[in-house]
């Protein structure tokens, strides 16, 4: 599962690297934006009658693809097989705005599958590219054991209900409430999440899976500084668990790109 992954990521990054850039253009004609062929992406599980067809054009150059694609697409809005493809070429085609259309349709039809997962990724570059963010048990508890590999799977709505269930049967367990309010990450949508987050740190003071989370949130979306406060916090509180030893990882590499903090 972990090779799918990083197989779905390796094949939208190109995608991502560009994104900006081209976003900020305002080209009178559209102009090409992939220096190669992009590759079909076919999510392993996700249902679909269109594969052979999305494979079988996306073999052409993009523009052609964009155009030979259309019809199918205008067909199937809600085929995320289709809509994230098309969404590729568009992209590398330089038609940027249409691209971003059929990523939000990938992402609304592809629900609960690494497409919705891929297609936020994709519209979203200033933030982490790799997914959304796995919760890290440090209990045994069987909702949340099973809740991280559904979101390993993709399945994330799948995830937060289970998270969910776990938060409401007990609700002054740390772990529980942190993995509810991870299971709801959207990068549509960040308060979903941090305005669950961040009251549990008042709620749970010494609590490591609170400060590690919130650290983790807030690195995969940017905010830098304040994620290596928390991580440092995290380490704090246990510097050999495994948390406390990501902890210092992630720390690590916070100073390596460049934040201002600096490691104690």
């Amino acid at each position: 599962m972990r090779l799918i992954v990083a197989l779905l990521v390796a094949a939208a990054a190109g995608i991502v690297a560009g994104i900006v850039y081209a976003t900020r253009q305002d080209p009178p004609q559209p102009t090409a934006q992939c220096k190669q062929r992009p590759k079909a992406l076919i999510v392993p599980g996700v249902p679909s009658p269109h594969i052979g067809a999305v494979r079988k054009l996306l073999a052409q150059p993009p523009k052609a693809a964009a155009h030979a694609l259309e019809p199918l697409a205008l067909r199937n809005p809600k085929d995320p097989v289709v809509q994230f493809n098309f969404g590729t070429v568009l992209f590398c085609a330089g038609y940027i705005a249409d691209a971003e259309q059929a990523f939000r349709a990938a992402k609304s039809g592809g629900y609960d599958t690494f497409y919705e997962i891929q297609a936020d990724a994709v519209l979203h570059p200033q933030f982490f590219n790799q997914g959304h963010p796995i919760f890290e048990p440090q209990g045994k508890d069987p909702l949340l054991l099973q809740g991280v590999l559904l979101q390993r799977r993709g399945k994330q709505h799948s995830a937060e209900k289970l998270y969910s269930r776990a938060a409401r049967l007990h609700p002054d367990e740390d772990e529980a409430q942190v993995a509810a309010a991870v299971g709801r990450f959207d990068e549509d949508n960040l308060s979903a999440s941090f305005s669950r987050l961040g009251p549990l740190v008042k709620r749970f003071p010494k609590s490591q899976s609170v400060r590690f989370h919130l650290g983790l949130l807030l690195a995969w979306t940017g905010q830098r500084a304040q994620a290596a406060t928390e991580f440092r916090l995290a380490r704090s509180l246990g510097p050999r668990t495994s948390l406390g030893r990501q902890a210092n990882t992630f720390l690590r590499g916070l100073v390596a790109s460049g934040t201002n903090s600096t490691q104690r």
